[in-house]
């Protein structure tokens, strides 16, 4: 099995458990929410959820510039560019993980706890790290 395929089989594992864990979660009591029109072309937003991004996007950036240019190229490592498709920054993968970890605060010590290590290790292995 190639790696792309084994990652898609995981992020859609992971994404249909959370779908059945949200679908099963008791209805809130809430009057429906309209989709607002600035929602982008294609891409179908509910006011609360827009109200959310733009909160999300207004934040103050949380990686460095050392963090982002890590999560670059291991998004890279991870997917590469090829015949097919793009690469992981191609894709934005970066932004979407900075976006990920604004909106979910109690990602934010595992993430930038995961980067120091790997930093970590590197210096101890190779006695370096990743220069920008």
């Amino acid at each position: 099995m190639k790696r792309r395929d084994s990652l898609k089989y995981i992020a859609a594992s992971a994404l249909a458990s959370a779908a059945i864990a949200t679908g099963c979660a008791p209805a809130d009591k809430k009057e429906e929410v309209k989709a607002t029109d600035a929602a982008k072309p294609g891409i179908h937003r509910y006011e609360d959820e827009q109200v959310n991004e733009d909160a999300v996007n207004r934040m103050p950036k949380f990686f460095n510039e050392h963090e982002l240019a890590t999560l670059t190229i291991l998004g890279d490592i991870i997917i590469p560019k090829d015949e097919v498709s793009g690469s992981a920054s191609d894709a934005k993968v970066t932004d979407f993980i900075e976006f990920t970890v604004k909106d979910q605060p109690a990602m934010q010590v595992p993430m930038r706890g995961g980067l120091r290590w790997l930093d970590m290790y590197s210096l101890k292995k190779f006695e370096k790290l990743l220069k920008i």
